[in-house]
């Protein structure tokens, strides 16, 4: 399984956030991270994905990686009936 997660946002822009570059940087709140098992015990807290290490990504951060990776849907428009 990849270290990735699926992510929607609250304004329903969703995705698949590829955790492989954040990963390879260096931090003793990212390395136990690297073990796959640990990385999917990943859980939401007050909106913000959090690990049992304490380790969090910041949605505002994320959503702006996933911008520039090309990892983000945005929702369609919704369409007024005439």
């Amino acid at each position: 399984m990849p270290f990735k997660l699926v992510v929607t946002f609250s304004d329903e822009s969703s995705g698949m956030f590829d955790a492989r570059a954040m990963l390879a940087e260096r931090g003793e709140g990212v390395e136990p991270l690297r073990d796959r098992a640990f990385f999917g015990t990943v859980e939401l807290k007050n909106g913000v994905p959090t690990w049992p290490n304490h380790f969090d990504i910041s949605p505002a951060w994320l959503r702006e990686e996933m911008e520039k990776r090309g990892e983000l849907n945005l929702p369609l428009p919704v369409r007024r009936r005439r």
